[in-house]
């Protein structure tokens, strides 16, 4: 039976058992251990007698509801070191084609820029890598994720820091991405783009800075809606040649302030076209920017 299928069926409403098994090809237990592994997963089911089954509430977040959201298989993990790795682990293996999608509920090891830990609170924000093979350059490659970063920062309606932070328009931080390229002289044989969002959890210990969806808005989010929300984003990107860092340009809270990078300091006047930073008249390929004076 396609879990697909079935979500698709109770939303539409007004089916019960005995119709589902019917359409299926399967028996009433089977439809109803199909029901009960979806509420597992957060769904809510309301099953009455002559009505059927109603789709009340589809926020459930597990591999079937994630791939129904999405449109595409998960690899889902209920708890895992780094979905990074976990992705990285697929893609060697040759069995993580292009837009493969790893989510974890909780990592165990999250990294961010630069080996720092990124803890969350189990079950309340977004964690998940995307496996993507960009026709360019290797060279190119980190123009992508900058793109990349400025599509889920409009999906999201914050800014991005240099190179890859979500931030907030006071610089609080809600995400961050982690991209790691393997390539061949001439071509990219896949980038995975590792993302996470502060997204549910509202106390975030030892860490001033940073903030969440919740704290900004005031609102739960649901997390599958806006995993399906920034997968899209992300391959709406067009990558022709090098990549359009206009959208980036337009979000970006490093641009226009001083900071410092690698010992420089000064002004960020410009993202050039390969993603290097101009800070202070010198050009920066790579680094963690402090905003001087914050």
């Amino acid at each position: 039976m396609n879990t697909d299928q079935l979500l698709d069926a109770i939303a539409a409403g007004g089916a019960n058992g005995a119709v589902l098994a019917e359409r299926f090809g399967v028996s009433r237990t089977a439809v109803w251990k199909a029901m009960e592994q979806l509420r597992r997963e957060g769904v809510v089911i309301q099953g009455t007698a002559g009505a059927g089954y109603a789709l009340i509430d589809p926020a459930g977040f597990g591999p079937h509801t994630l791939a129904w959201r999405l449109g595409r298989p998960v690899q889902y993990f209920e708890e895992c070191d780094s979905t990074n790795v976990e992705a990285r682990l697929l893609a060697d293996g040759c069995s993580a084609p292009h837009g493969t999608v790893v989510v974890a509920n909780q990592q165990r090891k999250g990294k961010g820029r630069l080996g720092r830990s990124w803890d969350t609170e189990p079950g309340q924000n977004l964690m998940f890598s995307l496996v993507l093979v960009p026709p360019v350059l290797p060279q190119f490659a980190p123009v992508c994720v900058l793109a990349w970063a400025a599509a889920m920062a409009e999906e999201l309606d914050c800014l991005v820091k240099w190179p890859n932070d979500l931030v907030t328009p006071a610089g609080n931080k809600l995400g961050g991405i982690l991209a790691e390229l393997s390539a061949e002289a001439e071509s990219v044989r896949y980038v995975i783009l590792g993302v996470g969002i502060n997204v549910n959890q509202r106390v975030f210990e030892g860490l001033p800075q940073a903030t969440s969806m919740a704290v900004e808005r005031g609102e739960r989010t649901d997390r599958a809606a806006l995993l399906a929300r920034l997968v899209n984003a992300v391959e709406s990107v067009t990558i022709d040649g090098i990549p359009d860092l206009g959208p980036w340009r337009r979000r970006s809270h490093t641009l226009g302030q001083v900071v410092r990078v690698n010992g420089i300091e000064g002004v960020a006047s410009e993202v050039r076209d390969d993603g290097s930073l101009v800070v202070g008249g010198e050009v920066v390929l790579a680094g963690d920017v402090e905003m001087v004076g914050e």
